[in-house]
């Protein structure tokens, strides 16, 4: 049926891609939540504020937000032995 791995096996192996998906879908989800208690409350936030997110920040816009990848950071892939 195929070659399965264990979640932690799994999660040691996720891409920058990966990673940026799995964070952008958790901050929607607390936001999401956020929403329905505001609501809860009578509170209205609205999807109207300019936000902009993390990874969509590159280039000039980067460098004046004081970071950006390729801009003086970078990763690297770290190699852990267990002992």
């Amino acid at each position: 049926m195929g070659n399965w791995k264990n979640y932690e096996e799994l999660e040691e192996e996720l891409s920058v891609d990966e990673l940026l998906a799995t964070l952008n879908a958790i901050r929607k989800s607390r936001y999401e939540e956020q929403k329905f208690f505001a609501m809860i409350q009578g509170i209205d936030i609205s999807d109207n504020d300019s936000k902009s997110d993390i990874a969509d920040i590159k280039g000039a816009g980067a460098i004046s937000e004081g970071f950006g990848v390729g801009v003086g950071l970078s990763h690297s892939v770290v190699e852990v032995t267990e002992s």
